[in-house]
């Protein structure tokens, strides 16, 4: 995974989560509206950052367009690794035993990771 990801402040993952949940390019007018508790410069500045980072592009040929280029899985997957390897030396099932001990888990939680698991053991056996 690219550096991409661990530069991301949190700052610049509000304006991330405009960009995704639009699921189209959006204008930096529709950015704003959507982060009005934000100074509109401030917004323009982390957009800038984003676009330098890799992380977001302005669309060609449409003014002020933007759009990601970092999908929130990836993004995801990153900070959950970086938090698991940070918190837990790197052990998923210490990260789960936690939530557990700690009930963090819903039973529909622990259902649903069964399942999960139960499908990947099914994947191994063919």
């Amino acid at each position: 995974m690219s550096a991409v990801e661990e530069k991301i402040t949190e700052a610049e993952l509000e304006v991330m989560e405009v960009l995704w949940n639009a699921g189209e390019p959006v204008t930096l007018g529709q950015i704003r509206e959507a982060l009005a508790e934000r100074n509109g410069e401030t917004v323009k500045t982390l957009l800038r950052r984003l676009c330098a980072k890799g992380a977001a592009a302005r669309e060609k040929g449409r003014v002020g367009c933007y759009r990601p280029l970092v999908s929130r899985e990836e993004l995801s997957c990153y900070r959950t690794r970086k938090l698991i390897d940070k918190l837990y030396a790197g052990s998923a099932r210490q990260m789960v035993a936690a939530l557990v001990e700690h009930d963090q888990l819903s039973g529909a939680d622990i259902a649903e990771l069964k399942a999960l698991l139960d499908s990947l053991d099914g994947k191994g056996e063919s």
